[in-house]
């Protein structure tokens, strides 16, 4: 008994030894191992061995190891995007932000493995085709408009039926009416056969980051695009601040193993961009502008608002028809800034600055204002030419002040003023003109404008009679609004400002700040100056003014009207029965806050509805523009401050200023302020229910474009109701979308 256990004892010994000898001996092979892999592999595998071909350096096709078809070891690297920046508008309101849009891909592999009711049933499959492709065409038609019902049915019978991957849905990113968006995959992911569990797996999505316009067509053509060869506006021009710089990770495959390497670059997020637009006034203008180009069915329009004392843009609108009958009109092009046009009569202010430059202001001779026979002599002075000219019908030569050509607007008149200055030296009017930097190239943050294509070198008489009142050479929309707000700024030109300063993400320190080039600070003296602000008034005051019929007793504003005939290059004549008009001013008259223009092409009618377009503009933002969120201040308690809604703590700053009122700096509160009533009936400042760092944020008694904006900074859509402030909010988990009800 006591051998059987001895044995038994021994060989439970020699078992255990050899167990503790295979230990030790893997171990010593593993560690050998280690230290084979440090010492003699290391290279290999941190990517840096001679035998490893690293396609992360410049000319790496260059190295004898990619014509190598044996070499297993090579290094990659994966580019991690950056969060591209946001555009604001001067308000810190979102114009343009980020999106996230989706490809829908339906997978019928990994249905047909699924044991599912369809799977053994053609004729439930069958069903299931029709079914899906009914669902898809109803809900996607608009989206999609060129996918009928019979794509649909080949799409799912190509994937369900015949069993494979199929591209079902693909996002265009450069059209905001053409994405797949998670309220979409919401209303996919509902429908019966993708919620049920075998089959979930079936859909797949690949998302793709794009640019969203929260408040549509405002701006759009400004704020712009950077996608392929669609490069314009701020996201083009400001592309380097946006776009951020990609960071990436490196990865070694060695034998078909994928592992990742220590080297990461972090990506640094874009910049945001803070904008000199309005989003109120951006809103009036494109209206306006929009309203009255569908009534006259023009081709297309422009208009911008600037700021007269800093520069800045406050609204910038360019509108094409976008279709035939002229019920739309949508952002395209930038006619403002590079459309060459025939400016007309509102270049005959630049005529009359040049006049009284070289007569030092003196305005007291008459010209003729209706008719009036021109005469030039030959070089030799043997013979006499004579030019008949009127304006629009035959009458005596009547005559007025320059105050009075300008008012009339009359091409006979301002031609004589010239004639009579620069003693039929067209040259020399020409020099004048270059003098008053009317006529030259400036450039923008948002490019170079170019020069007016003024025909220099002409001799004959029409030319120099033509030019006098703006036709017969073209010029952008944008020039001659930065000389009429030279004269609403006293003389001082200030190239156009669309961008104030950029920010890190979400801060509100300014990395960078702008300001308007001067481009000249005096363009003429201050009596030329004040002469040409008082014709310009009686455009629209004056008894004769072309403008008269739109002054209004709670509006001042002062300005010159434009129209011209459209050159028709089949007919090698001006048609006469197309116009392009214009209205360029400025507002207050006396006191100017903004310059402001208009510019309608192809329209049947005078410049008059262009003056209506600029009225219309002028008195929407002097009544509503920084005090939409104010209620009116009750006097009854002697109340001192305005009640307010929720209203963004910078522009009640500014809407106290403009008001003359005085208010407690040092306690208001930051992003936002609202205000209450004290039991007295004092007004009291207080913090709203707002706050930015709820995943939801409370945006009731919001104005609609401030809670739009916060909502859209954490990543909702947002549908508006009604009009308003915001009375009510309601989240759509399903679709990640907020209703917003006004009132």
């Amino acid at each position: 008994m006591q051998n059987n256990e001895t044995t038994g004892t021994k060989r439970f010994n020699t078992r255990m030894g050899f167990i503790l000898f295979l230990v030790l001996f893997l171990g010593v092979c593993c560690f050998g191992k280690i230290l084979h892999l440090v010492i003699f592999q290391r290279t290999l595998y941190n990517g840096t061995s001679s035998k490893c071909l690293d396609k992360t350096q410049e000319d790496w096709e260059q190295n004898p190891l990619a014509k190598d078809s044996t070499c297993n070891c090579y290094v990659t690297a994966n580019n991690v995007r950056p969060v591209r920046g946001e555009i604001y508008d001067d308000q810190n309101r979102v114009l343009v932000s980020n999106v996230t849009v989706f490809d829908l891909t339906l997978d019928g592999r990994i249905f047909a493995s699924k044991d599912t009711i369809y799977v053994h049933s053609p004729a439930k499959l069958n069903k299931l085709v029709e079914t899906l492709s009914t669902e898809f065409y109803n809900h996607f038609k608009d989206k999609f408009p060129r996918n009928d019902l019979q794509y649909y049915h080949k799409k799912f019978y190509h994937a369900l039926v015949e069993q494979s991957n199929v591209l079902i849905l693909q996002s265009n990113e450069s059209n905001e009416h053409r994405w797949v968006t998670s309220e979409d995959t919401a209303f996919i992911n509902h429908l019966p056969m993708f919620s049920e569990k075998p089959c979930k797996r079936c859909v797949n999505y690949t998302y793709h980051t794009v640019r969203i316009n929260p408040y549509g067509d405002l701006a759009k053509r400004t704020l712009g695009l950077n996608i392929g060869d669609r490069q314009y506006g701020i996201e083009y021009y400001f592309n380097e601040q946006l776009a951020g710089i990609e960071g990436s990770r490196k990865y070694l495959y060695v034998n078909k193993a994928r592992l990742p390497l220590n080297e990461y670059v972090e990506p640094v997020d874009g910049y945001d961009i803070h904008t000199t637009l309005d989003l109120e006034i951006q809103s009036i203008v494109h209206n306006e502008l929009k309203a009255k180009l569908i009534e006259w069915n023009a081709d297309w329009g422009c208009a911008a608002v600037m700021e007269t004392k800093t520069g800045e843009i406050k609204a910038i609108c360019n509108l094409r028809r976008a279709n035939r009958d002229g019920s739309d009109y949508t952002e395209s092009d930038e006619y403002m800034l590079h459309k060459m046009v025939e400016p007309g009569s509102t270049f005959k202010i630049a005529s009359a600055l040049a006049y009284l430059e070289e007569r030092h202001g003196d305005d007291n001779q008459t010209y003729p204002i209706v008719t009036h026979v021109f005469e030039r002599k030959s070089k030799d002075g043997s013979k006499t030419y004579k030019y008949k000219k009127t304006d629009g019908k035959e009458g005596s030569e009547e005559k007025g002040y320059p105050i009075d050509i300008i008012q009339r607007s009359s091409n006979v008149g301002i031609a004589s003023m010239v004639f009579t200055a620069f003693d039929k030296d067209y040259k020399s009017y020409l020099k004048k003109i270059d003098q008053l930097y009317i006529t030259t190239s400036f450039s923008t943050q948002l490019g170079k404008v170019q020069a007016p294509n003024i025909k220099r070198n002409a001799k004959d008489f029409h030319t120099h009679y033509n030019t006098c009142f703006g036709a017969g050479f073209t010029m952008t929309p944008i020039q001659t609004l930065v000389y009429y707000n030279a004269i609403a700024n006293d003389g001082k030109m200030l190239a156009p400002l669309f961008v104030k300063y950029i920010t890190k993400a979400h801060e509100t320190e300014p990395l960078q700040t702008f300001h308007a080039e001067v481009l000249n600070e005096r363009i003429c003296s201050q009596q030329t100056i004040d002469k040409a602000r008082s014709y310009l008034k009686a455009v629209v005051t004056g008894e004769h003014g072309t403008a008269r019929n739109y002054q209004k007793e709670n509006l001042s504003f002062a300005g010159k009207t434009g129209t011209r005939d459209i050159w028709d290059e089949n007919l090698k004549a001006y048609n006469y029965s197309k116009n392009s008009i214009s209205f360029c001013g400025y507002f207050p008259a006396d006191t100017p806050q903004y310059t402001c223009l208009v510019f309608m092409y192809n329209v049947s009618k005078k410049s008059s509805i262009a003056v209506d377009v600029f009225a219309r503009i002028a008195e929407r933002i002097k009544n509503t523009a920084n005090y939409g969120a104010l209620q009116q201040v009750n006097h009854e308690h002697g109340t001192k401050l305005p009640r307010t809604y929720v209203v963004n703590t910078a522009q009640y700053q500014l809407i106290m200023k403009q008001l003359g009122i005085a208010y407690p700096e040092d306690q208001l509160p930051v992003p936002y302020v609202t205000s209450g009533l004290r039991e007295d009936y004092s007004v009291m400042l207080k913090k709203p229910r707002f706050k930015s760092s709820d995943k939801m944020p409370d945006v009731t008694d919001m104005i609609a474009s401030d809670a739009v904006s916060e909502l859209t900074r954490v990543g909702y859509q947002v549908k508006i109701k009604g009009y308003g402030v915001v009375r009510r909010q309601d989240l759509n988990t399903a679709t990640n979308t907020v209703t917003l009800y006004l009132e």
